[in-house]
């Protein structure tokens, strides 16, 4: 798998520093490579200084040290009394490497000397860092810090000295610089880009700088699409409206009409669900609206406009439970072919379980109910409420039972096979145990957590049953997301499937 560069580290790696105990550290890296990330407005001022950097008077790595408070630093992390290691940072660095203390834990002083080291030998001395300190958290920190000095002072010089890094130091600074220049002049950085030699770093780096041009002024990046090469320009502008949508969703509706009307083409639905989810979050009621009226091409294919009053569906459902319902529930069957109700049910669980069951009576039968019943059995099961889980899937009918305990059984057995087992024998009907069984088995039957003689008697169950189990690849958990997000994934393909029971025969191989 190939290394991550130290652009996409930035946002990892920079997190991470922030976790240690030496959070003012923390705050100046984080700061360095994230402000402005969440502003709606795109600020002008004064010096490119200014306006990369914030005066941070707890900044240890503060480029706008002196030399003399910079040497003092160095003094009092490493112990000694003298400046000698102001004069001669490399036996500073070395004194750090070779003491006894976890170099996490004196990453202040790493920064410290290496900006010292910068000043008197110049980039070089990322390349030491890297010899010396690999790729890991202190190493980035250091390293973000010193590019961070030199894009301040100069960002065409930094970006110039640094295509002549080793290899392996090369691109990651080359990657940090650009995000970092993008973010104030993007053009500048762009112009740079192009009258360089990169080579094989070529995309690399325009993917840095379209990123950073992206989250820092998206509206920019649509406006000067024709300055990027030609093959650029497709997926820079989707992603300019994906940083627009991030912002200020309403802005990006007017984007939906320069996408092609096309159902073969999912840029449009892609955009519009961008929009639906991030309005949503500001403002679900809007949303909703604008969700209930946007048109989709394709009349046939209801399923882009179903997927997005799910997502603003399932917002409002925190935010104001009853309404989220009734209106999910006034929505024709006939419109989709089932009801959104397992949707709103699904994310009302997560938040209120009580809440959530009161509602179930009122969901329209069918493959509706089902699917509803289904979401709350299954977050019952990651709460632990077995007992209570188990009891709820009572109330649907036989031919349903299956397909729900399949789905509360494979959260159970998950997080807690022993429980499941043992309360085989007090399952309250067959069909019950044969599905808990099974689900076991499914889970574990190589796990190494069930003995022999369990294996063969949860087999013997299940073998016996006259029943008409339900596969628990049905109920797969390898969806991406969150958790609330994987819920609605498997919502979807339940209903857009209707599940589809099937035996399944357990062999010996």
């Amino acid at each position: 798998m190939a290394k991550p560069s130290l652009s996409q580290l930035i946002s990892r790696l920079g997190l991470i520093v922030l976790g240690v105990a030496l959070g003012v550290l923390g705050c100046f890296v984080y700061w360095s490579f994230t402000s402005g990330a969440n502003s709606n407005t795109f600020t002008q001022p004064d010096t490119f200084e200014d306006r990369l950097t914030k005066e941070d008077s707890n900044s240890v790595s503060d480029p706008h040290k002196s030399d003399i408070e910079q040497t003092e630093l160095l003094d009092r992390t490493i112990g000694h009394s003298g400046s000698d290691f102001g004069n001669d940072p490399e036996s500073a660095w070395n004194a750090l490497l070779n003491d006894q203390v976890e170099n996490i834990a004196q990453i202040e002083a790493f920064i410290g000397v290496a900006s010292t080291w910068a000043n008197q030998d110049g980039f070089n001395v990322i390349d030491r860092v890297r010899e010396s300190l690999g790729f890991g958290v202190v190493a980035n920190a250091v390293v973000l810090s010193v590019l961070h000095t030199a894009v301040v002072n100069d960002p065409q010089a930094a970006f110039q000295n640094a295509l002549s890094l080793s290899s392996k130091s090369r691109i990651d600074a080359l990657s940090s610089i650009v995000a970092l220049w993008a973010k104030v002049t993007p053009l500048d950085t762009l112009e740079a880009l192009n009258s360089a030699h990169l080579g094989g770093l070529r995309s690399e780096l325009y993917e840095a700088l379209i990123d950073s041009w992206t989250e820092k002024n998206p509206k920019s990046l649509l406006d000067n699409l024709a300055s990027l090469p030609e093959r650029l320009q497709q997926n820079a502008q989707l992603l300019a409206m994906f940083g627009v949508a991030r912002i200020s969703p309403p802005d990006a509706v007017e984007y939906l009409a320069v996408l092609p009307d096309d159902p073969n083409d999912d840029r449009r639905f892609s955009l519009a669900y961008e929009i639906a989810e991030h309005w949503s979050n500001i403002d679900a009621r809007a949303a909703l609206d604008w969700v209930s009226s946007v048109p989709f091409p394709g009349e046939s294919n209801k399923r882009p406009q179903r997927m997005l009053l799910a997502k603003v569906l399932r917002n409002l459902a925190v935010e104001d439970a009853n309404f989220a319902f009734q209106f999910a529930i006034n929505v024709p069957l006939e419109s989709f072919g089932h009801g959104l109700e397992p949707y709103v049910v699904s994310d009302i669980a997560h938040a209120n379980t009580d809440k959530a069951i009161s509602l179930l009576p009122h969901v329209r039968d069918g493959p509706t109910k089902a699917a509803a019943y289904r979401s709350v059995g299954r977050v019952l099961a990651e709460d632990g409420e077995y007992s209570r889980a188990t009891d709820l899937g009572l109330e649907l009918p036989d031919d349903q039972q299956s397909n729900y305990y399949c789905a509360v059984f494979s959260r159970w057995a998950r997080a807690n096979p022993d429980t499941l087992f043992q309360a085989i024998d007090q399952m309250p009907s067959s069909l019950v145990a044969s599905q808990a069984a099974y689900n076991l088995l499914a889970r574990h039957r190589n796990s190494g957590m069930l003995n022999k003689a369990e294996i063969q008697d949860l087999q013997d169950i299940v073998n016996a049953s006259e029943h008409t189990l339900s596969k628990i690849a049905t109920f797969t958990d390898s969806f991406g997301g969150n958790k609330q997000d994987r819920e609605a994934e498997i919502l979807q393909r339940e209903l857009e499937s209707y599940v589809v029971d099937q035996v399944y025969e357990f062999t010996d191989n």
